[in-house]
């Protein structure tokens, strides 16, 4: 922990809200994934692209998960437990995620933005008395750049996330704690960050010592 008083900034997509169970199905549904498909999201993507137009194919899958398909979407195990200890220390927290109004492959379609945050307040995620995130804590920005710019400007003390570029950006600050969270890997890489396999290995290297 920094000496500073922790504020904890959190990316949404694949780090507090789990997709693999819905890009299969959808795959399914939309007849790019064969029925006995096994796999998470990495596995799906890397079929998906492999296919004839594949790139397009994997973008528009992509907004029928995180539009219509965030409804069948489920918090990251133990996601809601981190957010519970942070609650009791006083930790505050915000959610910031690289996320367009639109999918670009849908313009006119689902609001990405509207539908996830229906999704966080339906999980109790901005509930004070179980997820604790203050509702004006929670920013979708357009661009990457304007991600990394939020998290500067919310004073995070501490960014996780499940994408390993972010932290690779030199506009990334500095005196940020990464914390790379990559759900049931196996070997973790080494960079500048921490890197973590679960939410609870998250809780446990926050909270074990306080």
């Amino acid at each position: 922990m920094t000496p500073s008083a922790p504020r904890i900034g959190i990316d949404f997509d694949n780090t507090l809200i789990r997709y693999d169970r819905v890009f299969l199905e959808v795959g399914r549904e939309c007849g790019l994934l064969p029925a006995d498909f096994q796999g998470g999201k990495p596995e799906i993507r890397a079929h998906v692209r492999s296919l004839p137009g594949g790139a397009d194919l994997w973008t528009a899958l992509q907004g029928r998960v995180y539009g219509p398909g965030v409804e069948r979407a489920e918090p990251a195990e133990g996601a809601l437990a981190f957010l519970a200890a942070c609650r009791r220390s006083g930790m505050p927290t915000a959610i910031i995620s690289h996320k367009t109004e639109f999918a670009v492959a849908d313009p006119g379609g689902v609001n990405l933005r509207a539908a996830a945050r229906a999704w966080i307040d339906r999980h109790g995620l901005t509930d004070p008395l179980r997820g604790g995130v203050d509702p004006d804590a929670v920013f979708f920005e357009d661009t990457r750049a304007a991600k990394i710019g939020r998290i500067v400007t919310t004073g995070s003390t501490h960014f996780i996330d499940d994408l390993e570029e972010v932290f690779l950006e030199p506009l990334f600050p500095a005196g940020v704690d990464r914390c790379l969270l990559l759900h049931d890997a196996g070997t973790l890489p080494v960079g500048p960050y921490r890197a973590f396999r679960s939410w609870a290995e998250i809780t446990n290297a926050f909270f074990a010592q306080t």
